[in-house]
């Protein structure tokens, strides 16, 4: 069996190439903008930008903790897609939101830009981790289940050939007696050195299923290290969510914060 073989890889996903595309034709579509305008946050363009923006990060949040928590969009899909969904929309918003500043980031729209850059932050890490622990745990897995199948079966083989060596012993001086003349001192020395011999080989396949076992243990024990290791990458995945969520909620009080001010000061498209 070779543990090194590679594992058929799972369809791979490309929310963050997405991701990036639709940034970069929004950054064309900003720059020309700022050829064509001044790009004022209280201009309606940029109003828009924020709004849209709040509106995906809002999405993001909402209706991907609904998915995952609650039953009520089960019908909408796997959570899987629904992941690619969180990772684009939690992207696209916050470059949304970064245009809306006009990179001015002074008061309170600085302390959500260091906010968002957070959650985004946080969220790469998360998807690192995710991705890591989704894959790794599976492959690690199968080795080990075939490794203690490969194990269990020379075990078995060897307790079988242990049993059976004393009847092998016997056939083989059988077997070795009636193809040898042992009339002579010739023939005698000629039985003793084939015998000799024929026990060497037998001991030999014992010996290298012996080793070939302990080969298998050290790969076990390997397997079992990396899935301890999985185990502490497990407890940095719980970490990253106790972080992420409340960064995330601190991000959209923040967010109603400033919108709330928008209103009370009738900036934008409040006036």
């Amino acid at each position: 069996m070779n543990l090194n073989q590679p594992v058929t890889q799972r369809n791979k996903h490309y929310e963050l190439e997405i991701s990036f595309l639709i940034i970069i034709v929004l950054s064309g579509i900003y720059i020309a903008y700022d050829i064509l305008a001044e790009p004022r946050g209280s201009h309606p363009f940029g109003h828009w930008l924020g709004i849209i923006g709040t509106i995906l990060m809002v999405m993001t949040e909402m209706l991907y903790s609904l998915r995952k928590r609650t039953r009520l969009l089960n019908w909408a899909g796997p959570m899987r897609r629904w992941l690619s969904f969180h990772i684009i929309t939690g992207l696209v918003g916050p470059f949304l939101v970064l245009m809306h500043t006009g990179l001015q980031f002074r008061g309170l729209a600085g302390v959500t830009f260091g906010l968002t850059v957070l959650v985004v932050g946080s969220g790469f890490i998360g998807r690192y981790l995710y991705t890591a622990l989704q894959q790794q745990v599976g492959v690690r897995a199968r080795s080990s289940q075939a490794l203690a199948a490969e194990m269990a079966q020379a075990q078995a083989f060897l307790q079988q050939m242990e049993a059976d060596k004393p009847d092998q012993v016997r056939q083989i001086a059988t077997r070795l007696q009636q193809q040898t003349n042992r009339d002579s001192r010739w023939g005698q020395w000629r039985y003793r050195q084939r015998l000799r011999r024929e026990l060497r080989r037998l001991e030999e396949r014992e010996a290298a299923q012996q080793r070939q076992l302990a080969q298998w243990q050290r790969q076990q024990a390997k397997l079992e290290r990396q899935m301890d290791q999985l185990g502490q990458t497990r407890q940095m995945f719980q970490l990253w969510h106790t972080v992420h969520i409340p960064i995330g909620v601190t991000l959209f009080v923040a967010t109603a914060v400033h919108i709330l001010a928008a209103f009370y000061f009738r900036a934008g498209l409040f006036k």
